[in-house]
């Protein structure tokens, strides 16, 4: 239900790069909190009607994200949104060429609407806000294809003429083009943010940290937090009392140990706690990271 309710509400990664495709704002997820709120208590209450409707969660973490807005706007007490249909294939001949995520009913005005989703999570490895310069803790993807991706394929297809054949086969119309974009940031410890922080970056965007485990080691030996390595399923809501089983909690020296006898070369995940609650996120990176994709 946490994870829900953070799809919802969460501030988003980036204000829209165009005026032609609406990227969802911050005043759109609290609207869309406060349309939920006593649903999500009763959800909190009862989450029988969310786990029945999720199942097993799906692998990837964008799948589970878009699996928990499937949730919502499948609720049908949503007093905002109709889900109309929800991963609509299409094709060309019998090649498939994309899928549009969502098909909504603005609920007031009675539009149709195609949404794009995704929720990302990128770590800045150099000033001066270019795209290029956010990358994925596994490298394997960065913030200037993402939106590359999403303004050049994924919104544009429900406008294209294959995209509005299969809408016509599904007898809808033309809708209109809407991203949601949500994750969170990572910036190199100690850096000013407003230096780093990429173009068209949100301003009340979520921000975590990332640093070298050498100082990562000499930066919180001597703090009382005790660390958790957050699997992926849960990099979405903050962690909060009651916890979630999530992982053994660990001193900072204990996960310093933990990490090096993983010699994993990619980025790990981590929450900081104290008395049960969130008090820090961030990635810690080994020493040579990042490295050269090609060359692992």
């Amino acid at each position: 239900m946490r994870d829900l309710a953070w799809a919802l509400a969460s501030p988003p990664l980036l204000l829209a790069p165009t005026p032609s495709v609406e990227w969802l704002d911050a005043a759109w997820g609290e609207r869309a909190w406060q349309a939920s709120e006593d649903w999500l208590a009763a959800l909190d209450r009862d989450p029988s009607v969310l786990s029945a409707a999720l199942g097993r969660r799906p692998g990837r973490l964008g799948g589970y994200f878009e699996a928990l807005l499937a949730c919502w706007l499948a609720w049908p007490g949503n007093p905002l949104f109709r889900l109309v249909r929800h991963g609509l294939p299409v094709r060309v001949g019998k090649r498939t060429v994309g899928e549009l995520d969502f098909l909504v009913e603005d609920r007031l005005t009675g539009e149709l609407q195609h949404w794009e989703v995704a929720v990302k999570f990128y770590l800045g490895i150099a000033p001066g806000g270019a795209h290029a310069d956010w990358i994925g803790p596994g490298q394997r993807d960065r913030l200037d294809l993402k939106v590359d991706h999403l303004m050049r394929h994924q919104l544009p297809l429900s406008q294209l003429p294959e995209g509005l054949g299969a809408l016509s086969e599904a007898g809808l119309e033309r809708p209109r083009p809407i991203c949601l974009l949500r994750g969170r940031l990572f910036y190199p410890h100690g850096a000013r943010h407003n230096d780093w922080e990429p173009a068209n970056a949100a301003p009340d965007h979520l921000r975590g940290w990332w640093m070298p485990l050498p100082a990562f080691a000499h930066h919180y030996a001597a703090e009382a937090v005790a660390w958790i390595r957050l699997p992926r399923e849960h990099w979405l809501a903050p962690v909060a009392s009651p916890p979630v089983r999530i992982g053994e909690a660990l001193t900072a020296q204990q996960l310093v140990e933990t990490l090096e006898a993983a010699a994993d070369n990619r980025a790990a995940a981590v929450v900081g706690l104290v008395d049960g609650q969130e008090v820090s996120r961030g990635f810690i990176t080994p020493p040579q990271w990042p490295w050269n994709p090609e060359s692992a």
